[in-house]
This record gives C-alpha cells, structure tokens and sequence, in this order.
C-alpha cells in the first residue's frame, strides 16, 4: 500500500471517531439545558370534550405562589417549558364576571411526560325563581326555587331526597339532548313556570330527554321565549352535571308552514254604543231556529230583520268576556288565534291566522263597554277558533262550557253555541 493510501484511511478513521463522539459522547452545556426546561402541557376542555379555545389562563404554582402562566391556545392547550419539578395548576379567567367550575383535586404535575386535562363547566350564577302561583310543584306548603342553566354542562348542587329545579331559555331552534352526569338524580321535563307538571312530559332513555325547540318557541329581543322547566329528582347526589346541547336542527311540523293572515271582509270604523243600552244574552239552549241573523247595509248582523236589534261582541277587556270565556282582547294577550285545516284524509292544508284581524276590530270597540258588531268576519274568527281548540266540542280537552264545579253544561245546543261571545241591544 502507497503512502497516499495509507494518509487517505487515517483521516477517515479519523471522521469516523467524530461522528461516534457526537452521537454517544458526553453532554454539552446544551443538552444539560434542554433536559432541565421540559415543556408542561394543560388542555382545557369543555363538558362534551371540546377545547376551550379562550377566555382561560393556566398558573403554574409552587408553593402557592405562581411561577408562570400561559392562555390557552385555538387546541385549549397551554404549554410552558419549566424547571423539572412539581407544580400545580390553577385556572384564571379573562371574563371576571363569567361564573365557572372545574374539578380542583389532582391538578398536580409530576413531569411533563402527560398532559393534563381539565374540563371546565358552566357554575350557577345569579337569583333563583320563585316556582309559584299555579305550579303544583310546591309539593305542600313548600315553594321551588329554579335556576337558570344554558347550552354547555354545568355544575349544579342538589338537595338530596328532593326534586331539584332548572330553567332553560332557548336562544336558537333545534334538537336538544338533556341528561345528567356524576350523579345518581334522574332528569325530566316538567312543563314550564307558570304551570309546572307534577309528571315528566318526556320519559328519559339511557338517561337523555330530547326536545325539538321550534323557531316559534324563541320570542324576539329576549321575550315571549319558551322556558323549559328541568327537574333532576336526587336520591343521594349532592351535585351533579347538567348537560344541555344542541343536537341538530328541530323536528318539521306544520308549525314550519308559514301563516296565512286572514283579511278582513269588513269597513271598520270606532264604533259607539248608544247611552243607556244594556244588553241582551243569548239563551245557547234554544233551538237552532230561535235566533235569525239578518246583515244589514254595513255589514253588521242583526236579529230577524235589518231593523232589529243589533247583535254585538265581545271584544275588548272592558266588556268582561263571557260567562265562559274572557275576551279575544285578553286571549290575544296570551297567545294568538289561530286555526289550522286538515282535508279528509288528514292531510295539512294551511294554518290561518285571526290575530292581525282581530287587533284591527279591538282597535274600534266601544271604549267604554269593548263590543263591536257583530260581521262576518268576527263570526267565521269565533267559528274557527272554537273549531280549531274544541271550544264547542264536549269530547275536546279545550270544551270551555263548563260549570263552576268544572263540570260539563248540559243541554246546550251546539248549532248555536257559537254565539257564547255575542250579545245584542235590548229594545
């Protein structure tokens, strides 16, 4: 072997001895470094698993006293390189007036070999309602009060033995999932606050209550919303999580279909009854043939002739309703008056609604007695109104022709009963 070749393999043994240096050699001030700053990692997580993406600071404390601290980031994680050692971590939220829970036992970190999840829950925050009034849930003497609880989980104390109540707004339509978790308690769904049910309307499966929430649920500007009455019955749980999330769009029916406004027939104009009248009731025992109604000229029914007397209704709050029902003045305060058609298979039509119609009858009453002549157009509202909510039907939950005992008026003849609203001027 030449020199050269001899000089050629000394310095690649050399290079060789290099590399193996650097891959198993000693440590260099560097990696002494980086072995010494390891990166601790917290996620914080919502109650469905999903990261908390802002609002939340993690602290890194020692002694109690706080070494660093990080905000989450879009994955819910705060990483920070830190001395090796044992630290415990406390959660700061950007939002001093949010009200927040989380699980403050464990949160030790040893090592950053795991990360460390926290789930973060809604906490009950301001006063409570009253549940009064018409509510059988005052079980005796005893009055409920019900917190309010949104979309999300959140940490709610229970009182052991009891039925323990929740109220949910819904601020958007859709398919809701309702269930409890860390708990014995069993949930239902108990109607609303100004009636609230003594047996859940929706029976749980697998410990989950579903609700389709309709548009038409969700009043405008945060009023006329829907409030859902939740209820978690506890044997022995004193807290619990209560789990509320949107699931999917809300379930279609003929709610859905847009309403067809009903347009009035008639001319109106404020209408003044003569001083003195007073008023004449319709007997809703006669027969069918007892009672002619005649339009006149205007428009306006009266009994056997144009010139006989004027036939009246009810409309306003001042004419004190009738002896059955109140006013369409105070049922448009509650609600809106409808009705819907079905052909005879059973099979949607349209839904109509009376309530613009009838605000512009409301608007002409007598001011002092809330009567307005009777028309067409108030004859076909009351007609179908009482078709649509079984007002003249004594097999309908809605039949409204009952006693003070609650008991159905016998004898009526419901051919005419529709004139339970109307009156006429005597003489």
């Amino acid at each position: 072997m030449n020199m050269k070749k001899i000089i050629a393999l000394l310095l690649a043994l050399v290079m060789l001895c290099g590399v193996l240096s650097a891959c198993g050699g000693e440590e260099t001030p560097a990696d002494d470094a980086a072995a010494a700053t390891p990166g601790y990692k917290v996620k914080v997580v919502d109650a469905f698993g999903n990261p908390v993406t802002s609002g939340v600071i993690v602290r890194f404390m020692q002694g109690g006293q706080q070494v660093s601290m990080q905000v989450v980031n879009e994955e819910g994680i705060a990483a920070k390189e830190l001395e090796s050692g044992e630290y415990t971590v406390e959660l700061q939220f950007t939002d001093d007036d949010a009200a927040y829970y989380y699980d403050q036992t464990d949160l030790t970190m040893k090592s950053s070999d795991e990360m460390l999840e926290i789930t973060l829950y809604n906490a009950i925050s301001g006063e409570g309602q009253m549940l009064m009034g018409y509510s059988p849930a005052t079980d005796g003497n005893k009055d409920h009060t019900a917190y309010h609880v949104g979309v999300g989980g959140t940490y709610v104390e229970l009182e052991p033995g009891e039925r323990n109540y929740f109220l949910f707004a819904p601020t958007e339509a859709g398919m809701y999932a309702f269930s409890a978790e860390n708990t014995d308690a069993v949930i239902g769904y108990y109607g609303a606050p100004h009636f609230v049910q003594q047996m859940t309307m929706i029976e749980p499966v697998d410990g989950v209550i579903t609700e389709s929430i309709k548009a038409s649920m969700i009043g405008n500007n945060g009023t006329g919303t829907t409030v859902m009455v939740l209820g978690l019955d506890a044997a022995e749980s004193t807290s619990a999580i209560l789990k509320i999330e949107r699931i999917g769009d809300p379930e279609w029916t003929v709610e859905d279909e847009p309403w067809q406004v009903y347009q009035a027939t008639h001319t109106m104009a404020p209408y003044t009854l003569p001083a003195g009248t007073t008023f004449g009731e319709f007997d809703l025992k006669a027969s069918t043939d007892t009672y002619n109604l005649v339009l006149d000229d205007s428009g306006f029914y009266h009994l056997d002739s144009t010139d006989g007397p004027l036939v009246l209704v009810r409309l306003g709050e001042k004419s004190g309703g009738s002896r059955y029902l109140d006013s369409f003045e105070t049922i448009l305060e509650h609600s809106g008056v409808t009705k819907y058609f079905y052909d005879e298979n059973g099979e949607f039509v349209k839904k109509e609604s009376y309530s613009e119609c009838l605000l512009e009858y409301i608007k002409c009453v007598d001011e002092e007695s809330g009567v307005y002549p009777l028309t067409e157009d108030l004859k076909y509202i009351i007609q179908m109104r009482g078709d649509h909510y079984g007002w003249f039907d004594p097999q309908s939950p809605g039949y409204i022709f009952l006693d003070e005992n609650q008991n159905q008026v016998m004898g009526l003849n419901h051919e005419i009963t529709w004139l339970f609203m109307c009156c006429y001027i005597n003489g």
